[in-house]
């Protein structure tokens, strides 16, 4: 999920999910390219998803606040759908 130019994704690297910020930058005069960087981690535990914030950029971003928010409670609701599932098994 992208709202503006933060994004809530899986990391295959990291084999979790993060929230990501993306800005252009110019390299060697260049044309601009698109990079990220990473705002929070969202780690799973036994009763539910905790969000990793990195730094205090998090804060600093209305933007990352509005997707974070949503993200914690997207995951939430997967999780506990999940554990009642298992529960049926």
């Amino acid at each position: 999920m992208r709202f503006r130019d933060t994004e809530f994704r899986w990391s295959k690297v990291n084999n979790k999910y993060e929230l990501v910020k993306w800005y252009k930058a110019e390299v060697d005069g260049n044309e601009e390219r698109e990079y990220c960087y990473v705002l929070a981690f969202f780690d799973e535990t036994k009763e539910g998803y905790d969000m990793r914030i990195l730094g205090g950029r998090f804060f600093e971003d209305k933007d990352a606040f509005i997707v974070g928010k949503h993200a914690i409670g997207f995951l939430n609701s997967m999780f506990w759908e999940l554990k009642k599932e298992e529960e049926l098994e």
